[in-house]
C-alpha cells in the first residue's frame, strides 16, 4: 500500500496523547458498607448514606463547573483544586483529569511525570481511560520509560474489552508498523470494528481508506457517509476531510458547496490550518463566488498562524498573490483582523460539539510517522487541500 501524494502520510497518525473525558459529576464512590454487618430483624436492608459519594460529588461539580464557566468564572486554578480534592478521595475520573491538567499544565505546573503517575493512580482506580492514557505514554516515552511492546499489550488488553479508542490505537501501529512490520489487513481489521463501535475516529479513518489512499479499493461515496457519521460526533479532521471530499466530487458526495464552506468554517474555529488554507484557496480562486483577494488573504494567513512551517509551505505562492493584489494598508488591517479572531480562537480542539454535554478535553498532539521510530508533529490531516 502506497500514498497517492504526500500529504497522505498525514493519515498515519500515532496520536500522542488520547483524549481525556471529564465529568462535571465527577464518579461515585463505592459504599462505605461493612460486609460482615448482616441485616438483622427489624432492620433495613437499604444500603447506608455514604458521606463521602456526596463530598466527591461536590467536588467533582465544583471542579467541572470552574473549568467551564458553568455559574462562576472559569478559573483553571479553583478547576484543578477541586479535582485534585476528589482525586485524592479516591475518585478515579478526578484523577484521571488531574492527569490532563497536569499534561498540559492548566491550573497547576505542565509536568509529564506527574501526568503519568495520576494516569496510572486513575487506571488502579478502574478507569479505562487513564489506562489508554498511560498506553499512549509509555508508546511515546511521556513522563516514563518508552516501551513499544507494553503498550501495544495495554492496547491489546483494552480492545479486548471493547474499548474503540484502543482498537483505533492497533489499526494505526499495524499500519505504521510500530513494534512489528507493517500490516495493512490487520490495521483495516482494526478500524472496522473500531468504525463499527461508531468511533469517530476509526470512522475517519476508514473514511480515509476509502478516498485517499493509493492501492486501496476507492468509494467516495462510502468516504463521505463515514465522513459524516464522524464529522457529525464533533471530530474535526472528518469536518475538514468531508468538506474537501464534497468540494472535489459533490456528485458522489451528496453535499453542496455550502454545506462545504460550513464544514470548512467549523474545522478552522477548532484550529484546523488545512480547513482555513481551504477557505482561502476558495476565494482566491472565487469557485462559486467572487472572487475574493481580501478573504483569501485572510484565511491563508490565519493558516500560517495555525499551522507553522508546513502551512508557510503550502500557502506561500498563494499568499504572494495576494500580496501583489493588495495594497499594503489592506494587508496591514487583515494581518490586525487576524490577530483578534486568532485570540478568539486560540487553540486547536480534536472535538467540537453543538450540543452542551458533560465536557470533552481533547488532550491529543498528533503525529505523522516519516518513517519506523520517528515522528515529527504535523496537523492531522484527510484529503490535503488544493494549493
Amino acid at each position: 500500500m502506497r500514498f497517492r501524494n504526500p500529504q497522505s502520510l498525514f493519515f498515519f497518525v500515532v496520536l500522542l496523547l488520547v483524549m481525556t473525558a471529564g465529568s462535571l459529576h465527577g464518579q461515585l464512590m463505592g459504599s462505605s458498607i461493612d460486609p460482615f454487618d448482616f441485616p438483622k430483624p427489624g432492620r433495613s436492608s437499604a444500603p447506608a448514606f455514604d458521606p463521602m459519594s456526596s463530598v466527591v460529588r461536590k467536588e467533582t461539580g465544583l471542579g467541572g463547573a470552574y473549568l467551564t464557566g458553568k455559574g462562576v468564572p472559569r478559573d483553571p486554578v479553583q478547576s484543578a483544586y477541586w479535582y485534585k480534592q476528589a482525586a485524592d478521595h479516591g475518585d478515579a475520573q478526578a484523577q484521571n483529569q488531574m492527569g490532563y491538567f497536569c499534561l498540559w499544565g492548566i491550573g497547576v505546573p505542565l509536568d509529564e511525570a506527574e501526568a503519568f503517575k495520576w494516569f496510572t493512580r486513575a487506571a488502579g482506580s478502574g478507569s479505562q481511560q487513564a489506562k489508554l492514557n498511560m498506553a499512549v505514554m509509555i508508546l511515546n516515552g511521556q513522563g516514563t520509560r518508552r516501551d513499544v511492546h507494553f503498550a501495544l499489550d495495554l492496547f491489546t488488553q483494552l480492545a479486548q474489552k471493547g474499548n474503540t479508542r484502543a482498537e483505533g490505537y492497533l489499526g494505526i501501529l499495524s499500519m505504521s508498523g510500530v513494534g512489528a512490520p507493517p500490516d495493512p489487513a490487520t490495521a483495516e481489521q482494526w478500524f472496522s470494528k473500531a468504525a463499527k463501535g461508531k468511533n469517530p475516529e476509526a470512522e475517519y479513518m476508514m473514511g480515509t481508506l476509502y478516498c485517499d489512499i493509493a492501492g486501496h479499493q476507492h468509494d467516495c461515496a462510502r468516504a463521505a457517509k463515514l465522513f459524516r457519521a464522524a464529522a457529525r460526533a464533533g471530530y474535526v479532521p472528518a469536518m475538514y476531510a468531508l468538506g474537501a471530499l464534497i468540494e472535489r466530487h459533490p456528485d458522489v458526495s451528496a453535499g453542496s458547496y455550502l454545506e462545504a464552506v460550513a464544514l470548512f468554517n467549523r474545522a478552522a474555529e477548532a484550529g484546523s490550518w488545512e480547513a482555513s488554507a481551504a477557505l482561502g484557496f476558495l476565494a482566491r480562486d472565487g469557485k462559486e463566488q467572487p472572487q475574493d483577494w481580501i478573504e483569501a488573504f485572510r484565511w491563508l494567513t490565519i493558516a500560517t498562524r495555525q499551522g507553522g512551517a508546513p502551512a508557510e509551505d503550502h500557502t506561500r505562492l498563494s499568499i504572494t498573490l495576494c500580496r501583489q493584489a493588495l495594497a499594503p494598508e489592506q494587508q496591514k488591517r487583515i494581518l490586525e483582523a487576524d490577530e483578534d479572531w486568532l485570540t478568539q480562537h486560540p487553540h486547536a480542539d480534536l472535538y467540537i460539539f453543538s450540543k452542551p454535554r458533560p465536557p470533552q478535553f481533547p488532550a491529543d498532539k498528533i503525529y505523522a510517522l516519516k518513517e519506523p521510530g520517528t515522528a515529527v508533529q504535523q496537523p492531522i490531516s484527510g484529503v490535503p487541500p488544493t494549493p
